[in-house]
């Protein structure tokens, strides 16, 4: 059945015949008198309406099941982001938004809702009520008005209606009071700027307008979420931040590597490298980092090792250095030299479909979108129009503490690598169970039989805390030995090549697994 949604935080519910619609009203003033008028109203003529002051009934699992929601002198700043990207998702699957008075506010916390209302208030507002005459500009819905009629009243009056906005009330000298259109997100939006005064819930003609104007926006059917199946808020518990290194030292920059390697350079010259498959950081080499801002990898990394430095020597003008990565272990700077007054870019880009075989890519709820960390706003995403305006700001990960991020790079693994004060950390994203990592080494790799060597599985992880692993080590020679300890300790006694497996297994029957090779020379000869 179709529904409307009007915002009053105390829940009702009522459950008569009207037509195919149904309506939610929100006001966060509980029990409010112009709530009370709609609801009499909607009683009165057999319409199908909840009410609620709650914020929590703007989700999903609720507005599902409504065609229209209004916002009752309540705009969307009594909304957390959770909840206003769920109303914007609400609009996005063909629902229907209706704005009463305070809806609209001179500014809000979420700049989607900004540009979906459509007006903007004047400076100057009434201080008392007035007394408007009013001009049906536009017959909407099933509730008839008559072309003039008066209201007591305590308008909010707009400096500006975006052209987008079909006009539904005028005044005698032409200013629009009211208007509805179809929204950017898809779903309709009507809005009017009557409604401030509960008195004027009394005057017959104000509850027909409203219902005119839910009418008008109402879809036929409930909206379909399976159309933007991709677009849904993901849950902040599916994230993990993962430390990669810490007690770095005033960290400046860093570069994601092809090979799943970063590189960094620190504020005293130190040019480090994580290596990611064995989980070790290593000091490479050593360069000039005075008023170093950024690294970039040459486009032909791969087969050159050129990383590009970004010195500031004044505002956006920049020294450029090169230095040369030779595999994983050192770093060269060669003579190259030249100057660069292009900006550096603030923000990156998430491209998901770049990262399709990735097992803990960012899901696509990211896909386009730009993420950036300042010391104001904390860490955000900002999604842009075509012509590359922000189009919306959103948090990203608020409830996840990042101490004061220097620098933000995806890697090849779709996962986002940031640079804090003093830890280079991942953001890892997984639905389900992630694998565990398998770290193996030995105090001897070759050797004289007989060869006595101490295995470590030091340094392998679960970044699922509450798995439990097992350990199983297999010695691989003309016959194979399986240890299942976690550190054990095996005496080879013949000489040979032999390849040692250790593989972990967490609790869900995810496994990871690496090699050491071992080589075990001929005993020596005894001493006579």
């Amino acid at each position: 059945m179709k529904k409307i949604i009007s915002f009053a935080f105390v829940f009702f519910s009522n459950y008569v015949v009207f037509g195919q619609s149904k309506t939610l009203i929100f006001n966060q003033v509980s029990n409010s008198a112009q709530t009370k008028a709609l609801w009499e109203d909607a009683q009165s003529k057999k319409r199908l309406i909840d009410t609620t002051s709650n914020p929590a009934k703007i989700s999903d699992s609720n507005l599902k099941n409504y065609n229209v929601v209004v916002f009752l002198n309540t705009s969307v700043n009594a909304l957390n982001f959770q909840q206003s990207a769920e109303l914007q998702r609400f609009l996005q699957a063909g629902g229907g938004f209706v704005g009463i008075g305070g809806a609209l506010e001179k500014s809000y916390k979420w700049l989607w809702y900004n540009k979906m209302i459509g007006g903007v208030l004047a400076e100057s507002q009434f201080p008392d009520k007035v007394q408007l005459s009013l001009i049906t500009n536009a017959t909407i819905g099933k509730s008839e008005l008559p072309p003039l009629w008066k209201i007591d009243d305590k308008p909010l009056v707009m400096s500006n209606v975006a052209v987008r906005c079909k006009p539904v009330l005028l005044d005698v000298m032409g200013k629009t009071w009211a208007w509805h259109y179809t929204t950017e997100e898809g779903g309709k939006m009507f809005y009017t700027a009557l409604g401030g005064e509960s008195s004027a819930f009394q005057n017959p003609n104000l509850l027909s307008h409203i219902w005119s104007g839910i009418e008008e926006v109402s879809s036929k059917k409930v909206p379909d979420y399976t159309k933007i199946a991709d677009t849904a808020l993901p849950s902040e518990s599916n994230f993990l931040k993962v430390t990669l290194s810490d007690n770095l030292e005033n960290p400046l920059a860093l570069a994601t590597l092809p090979t799943r390697n970063v590189v960094w350079v620190e504020q005293n010259g130190n040019v480090k490298i994580f290596n990611a498959q064995k989980r070790k950081t290593n000091q490479i080499g050593k360069i000039d980092a005075t008023n170093l801002k950024a690294i970039k990898l040459d486009p032909e990394f791969a087969e050159n090792g050129y990383v590009y430095t970004f010195s500031e020597i004044n505002s956006n003008e920049y020294k450029v250095g090169r230095m040369q990565l030779l595999g994983d272990s050192v770093a060269t700077m060669s003579d190259f030299s030249s100057q660069s007054t292009t900006p550096l870019t603030k923000s990156i880009t998430y491209e998901f479909d770049k990262y399709a075989s990735e097992a803990y890519r960012l899901p696509k709820y990211f896909a386009g979108k730009s993420f950036r960390f300042d010391s104001k706003q904390g860490f955000v995403l900002e999604t842009l129009d075509e012509d590359g305006n922000i189009k919306n700001v959103e948090p990203f990960l608020s409830n996840i503490r990042f101490d004061s991020i220097i620098d933000i790079s995806f890697g090849v693994d779709g996962e986002l690598y940031l640079l804090e004060n003093t830890r280079l950390v991942k953001i890892d994203y997984s639905e389900k169970n992630r694998k565990p990592i398998a770290i193996a080494s030995a105090n001897l790799l070759s050797g004289n039989a007989p060869l006595k060597v101490k295995f470590s599985s030091d340094g392998s992880v679960d970044y699922d805390t509450k798995d439990r692993l097992s350990f199983e080590w297999s010695i691989i020679g003309t016959i194979i030995i399986t240890i299942k300890e976690q550190n054990p300790e095996y005496t080879f006694l013949k000489a040979g090549n032999y390849e040692v497996k250790l593989k972990i297994t967490d609790n869900q029957g995810e496994s990871d697994e690496t090699l050491l090779k071992i080589q075990v020379n001929k005993a020596a000869p005894k001493k006579k």
